[in-house]
């Protein structure tokens, strides 16, 4: 499904998660048996809890599909540090929990009525269910870690997963804090609720294997710097993803009338000329590819400390990020030689 923007298409929010599925390649292939035994795990620990409204609704978010980003990070994080097997998939689940609970109350949020092509909980459950959802998709994050046979890494995991699971509830909340009329934050204030909503979800389970083999700060500092950068370049191209006609001027925040929530890319991009959508694409456009620079140069440094690549999983990723990114910007260039 497309919204169209000045007669280009853009893809619609609801399916953005399909195009940043990283390729497949021959270093990281058998992930697909290790991506089933991540989804039946996800099930049967839902399916362990009594049954409800809840329940069923949590288990139609995780059949829902998805690309599995977060599963395919955690497992490759795992298999750079040699973690075993039976950590891999139950890092990768739990990883994967969290991520679903996170869309589950975002959908709530902002009253999205599809994700994944399909309805989303809210929309097919009702309100109150899709908030019980979103809770016991988190809580069941926290059994899986908490079944790891190795007391050392359930402890370990089970403390990172509440680590980013509260920075992202809190990057949350700042973003759906209530504001005064026409207000913008300041850029700093939009920097750091992207990297609190956003980052955590990616610096999660690329971490996880750092986690169980108690890398050296240095390393977990590369994986942070890494993860801060391609989670601010995610958050301004999925933010353009939200367009839809592009050449109508901004309009003011806190109105009825107004497009975008105060934290979205769109107002925190804007030149001199605040109309001005050409600028503004090309001003978070250039951000978000600067970020990904960065991210290119902190999986450089990364890779030096590795038992095995993780760059078969992790430059196929930045790499989509990259083409999103100039998509919008050679679409808005498009629109603007099309209007003169």
């Amino acid at each position: 499904m497309t919204v169209f923007v000045s007669d280009a298409a853009v893809p619609l929010k609801a399916n953005v998660s399909a195009n940043i599925v990283p390729a497949q390649s021959a270093a990281n292939s058998n992930h697909t048996l290790e991506l089933d035994e991540v989804r039946a795990l996800m099930l049967d620990t839902l399916q362990d809890v009594m049954e409800g409204p809840a329940n069923n609704a949590s288990q139609y978010q995780v059949r829902t599909g998805g690309s599995l980003l977060r599963a395919r990070l955690a497992l490759a994080s795992c298999r750079s540090f040699e973690c075993s097997r039976e950590y891999a998939i139950a890092a990768a689940a739990a990883c994967e929990l969290i991520h679903n609970a996170s869309l589950v109350h975002d959908d709530l949020l902002d009253g999205d009525v599809l994700r994944r092509g399909q309805p989303t909980v809210w929309k097919r459950h009702g309100e109150g269910v899709a908030l019980c959802a979103g809770d016991l998709l988190l809580c069941s994050a926290f059994a899986v870690a908490a079944g790891l046979e190795n007391a050392k890494h359930a402890r370990s995991l089970t403390h990172y997963l509440a680590a980013m699971a509260s920075r992202v509830i809190v990057g949350q909340s700042i973003e759906t804090a209530p504001r005064e009329p026409c207000a913008l934050p300041r850029l700093r204030a939009y920097l750091d609720a992207s990297r609190s909503k956003t980052v955590p979800l990616i610096q999660l389970p690329l971490m996880v294997g750092a986690v169980a083999t108690s890398a050296e700060p240095m390393v977990r500092n590369t994986i942070k710097l890494f993860a801060e950068a391609v989670g601010l370049a995610y958050q301004i191209i999925d933010d353009l993803d939200d367009l839809t006609y592009m050449s109508e001027p901004e309009r003011c925040v806190g109105s009825e009338a107004a497009p975008f929530h105060p934290f979205h890319a769109w107002h925190h991009h804007a030149g001199r000329q605040a109309d001005c959508l050409a600028l503004r694409v090309h001003k978070a456009t250039r951000h978000a590819l600067a970020s990904l620079l960065r991210a290119r140069r902190q999986l450089e440094s990364l890779e030096q400390h590795l038992s095995r690549s993780i760059t078969p999983t992790l430059a196929p990723l930045l790499m989509t990020l990259e083409n999103r990114a100039r998509a919008h910007r050679y679409t808005c260039r498009l629109n603007r030689e099309w209007a003169s």
